[in-house]
């Protein structure tokens, strides 16, 4: 009997010299997280994916670039359909007559008969017919410009902007310096030194076995969920979340770990 509770003294010994050597990472909440919603820069959104900006001169729908219809035009999607034709009359049978009534544009000869030059910006179409010239390479099929295509790739998933970070196809403000991110809650690095056993510091990578990570994920869990339910930027109180975590959290340490010192501060910026 004697033996036993000397056994059970040691014990009690042996894990307080543990809770008081680990430490319990601080930790503040940094919000749900955004679905991924912007594509990196030269890229834009179409649909559910990222493209590369179109050239000048041409728009993106999902993986192909299209021209834009000129000025006048009126855009059916694959065409670019050509404002009014207009009439040359019925002609003239000499270069002299035709000339005479139309000085300002002259006259060319088609067939039999002369007859006055479409004006600026317009092509006779067989006779007696101005239409508009097509433009910018575009293809001439009568009453419309057939636009020129080329592709853009098959696009890229959302991602986060710029001021972000992704875990999870979330997107979240970054953790201050000398903390990391793990879903909505950001936790301070381990002081140098110590191993990082989940949001557990200890003495060394011996501490963390597998039964210590089983408490630490519970101890994590709960802090999700605190984070989640707070404002953003709130510290959590983890010594309280190991008082509801239970006797096997606070025997693993019952303190958290100091604020990280200047030194360990510019090591995390390096690494």
């Amino acid at each position: 009997m004697r033996i036993q509770v000397q056994f059970i003294t040691i014990g009690v010994v042996v894990l307080s010299a543990v809770a008081s050597e680990n430490c319990w990472e601080d930790a503040y909440g940094r919000g749900v997280g955004r679905a991924i919603h912007a594509c990196k820069p030269g890229y834009e959104q179409n649909g559910l994916l990222c493209y590369p900006l179109c050239k000048d001169g041409y728009y993106g729908v999902g993986p192909v670039c299209w021209q834009y219809c000129p000025d006048g035009f009126k855009d059916t999607g694959v065409d670019c359909l050509k404002p009014p034709s207009y009439g040359r009359g019925v002609g003239y049978t000499s270069y002299n007559a035709c000339f005479k009534d139309n000085q300002q544009t002259d006259c060319e000869e088609w067939g039999l008969l002369w007859y006055p030059k479409c004006k600026e910006g317009f092509h006779n179409a067989a006779c007696c017919v101005c239409s508009p010239n097509c433009i910018n390479g575009q293809i001439d099929i009568g009453v419309s410009c057939q636009k020129l295509t080329y592709g853009r790739g098959a696009g890229e998933p959302l991602g986060c902007s710029a001021d972000e970070e992704e875990q999870a196809a979330l997107c979240y403000t970054p953790c201050k310096n000398g903390y990391n991110g793990d879903g909505p809650v950001c936790w301070q690095q381990c002081p140098s030194g110590m191993h990082t056993c989940g949001a557990l510091c200890t003495v060394n990578a011996d501490g963390c076995t597998d039964e210590v990570k089983d408490v630490v994920s519970n101890v994590v869990g709960v802090a999700i969920d605190v984070a989640i339910a707070a404002v953003t930027g709130s510290p959590i109180n983890i010594l309280d979340i190991i008082k509801k975590v239970g006797q096997t959290a606070i025997d693993l340490a019952n303190s958290v770990c100091d604020p990280p010192t200047a030194v360990e501060y510019f090591r995390s910026v390096r690494e």
